[in-house]
C-alpha cells in the first residue's frame, strides 16, 4: 500500500539501492526522477534516473483487507469512472 496515501521505498540504482519517496496521490504509469542517480555522462557525473511507478493490487484479499477496501470505498468521496461520466 502506498499510491494514495505515498511512502517511502528501497529501490535499485546503478550505485546500489536508494530511498525513493512516493508522494501521496502517486498513480501507475507516473514517473519520478532521480537526480544523478543514472547513467555516467561523458565529461559531468551522472544523468538521471527515472522510475515509472506501477501500482500493482493483490490476487486475493484476505477477509480483513476485502472489508477495509469495502470502508474505504464507502468512506471516499472519489469516483474514479468519473471522467467517463459526461
Amino acid at each position: 500500500m502506498g499510491g494514495g496515501v505515498g511512502r517511502a521505498d528501497r529501490i535499485p540504482t546503478l550505485e546500489g539501492r536508494v530511498s525513493l519517496k512516493v508522494p501521496p496521490g502517486s498513480a501507475s504509469g507516473q514517473k519520478l526522477r532521480l537526480g544523478g542517480k543514472g547513467l555516467p555522462k561523458p565529461h559531468d557525473g551522472a544523468g538521471d534516473l527515472y522510475a515509472d511507478l506501477s501500482i500493482v493490487l493483490p490476487g486475493t484479499l484476505t477477509e480483513r483487507e476485502k472489508k477495509l477496501y469495502e470502508e474505504l470505498r464507502d468512506a471516499s468521496r472519489f469516483d474514479p469512472r468519473s471522467r467517463f461520466r459526461r
